[in-house]
């Protein structure tokens, strides 16, 4: 049930570390950047469900979030070769950096984390973004294990700051986080993720979440992995432009669990619409 960091052939270049929460000050909202192609999944379900278990062990990489596009470089300005589907199993043969597809054009990020440039080299010598690309660790219960017919929910708890895979009574998975803070506090309960609510990529603005501009001000590309939980646009979501120092120590957000990369890959695999999210202090 230990959060685990990413494969050790990323050390260097990985560094592990909106709706309501983009973070527990206000900046500027952003120019948005002009569209260019991404490299986000080429098809996007709201909430996919599984008619299959997929076979994956410690050091197993598969895609996540979606069909991702192949690329011929580390960058999207490459051609695309082809396209792998969402959970489809891939064979790394080495992290290297390219183009920063996820922060883009944004200037307003105050941390860059190193994997954010990080793209997966495969062995047939195409690219594919890594953020798209969920590598079990060693010591880590596989997200897609069958439940056996007990409950699967997330019990988030405010007060240590962390979030925790739970299936029944048994903690499977826990991550540090980043919950709202005053006066944007994640709000206490036990909502579910919303029918419509899992988006593998979103943008999330301060206007979006129903804030005046008095209130809050933000507009932030390509949140991955979100799952709201509730239609003030509270969400599980990754974070990426919060410090590592601050998960699992400080609460930052505008109300939603912001957590880093291999954490909200692991709780996107794991979760389901209509999946129970416990809130208490």
């Amino acid at each position: 049930m230990t959060r685990h960091p990413l494969l050790p052939a990323l050390a260097t270049l990985v560094a592990l570390t909106v709706s309501a929460c983009s973070g527990g000050t206000s900046e500027p909202t952003p120019t948005p950047p002009p569209p260019t192609a991404t490299d986000a999944p080429a098809t996007l379900t709201p909430f996919p469900t599984f008619t299959a278990t997929p076979a994956i062990g410690a050091g197993a990489a598969i895609i996540v979030g979606g069909d991702v596009r192949v690329r011929a470089a580390p960058t999207t300005a490459s051609e695309v070769v082809r396209t792998l589907g969402d959970m489809e199993a891939v064979t790394i043969d080495a992290a290297v950096e390219g183009e920063d597809w996820l922060i883009g054009a944004q200037t307003w990020v105050p941390a860059r984390p190193p994997w954010t440039r990080t793209w997966f080299r495969l062995t047939d010598g195409t690219f594919i973004y890594a953020a798209f690309v969920f590598i079990l660790q060693p010591g880590e219960a596989s997200p897609l294990d069958d439940a056996a017919g007990a409950e699967k929910w997330v019990d988030v708890n405010v007060t240590t700051q962390t979030a925790t895979a739970m299936v029944g009574d048994r903690a499977v998975y826990t991550a540090a986080v980043s919950t709202g803070a005053a006066p944007f506090a994640s709000p206490l309960g036990s909502p579910r993720v919303e029918p419509d609510g899992r988006l593998a990529v979103e943008r999330m603005t301060a206007t979006q979440a129903g804030y005046s501009p008095a209130q809050a001000r933000y507009d932030v590309e390509r949140v991955l992995f979100t799952q709201y939980y509730d239609r003030g646009g509270n969400a599980l979501h990754l974070n990426y432009w919060r410090p590592a120092s601050v998960f699992g120590r400080t609460a930052t957000s505008h109300g939603c669990v912001g957590m880093q990369l291999h954490d909200a890959q692991y709780f996107w695999l794991f979760g389901f619409a209509g999946m129970r999210v416990e809130i208490h202090a």
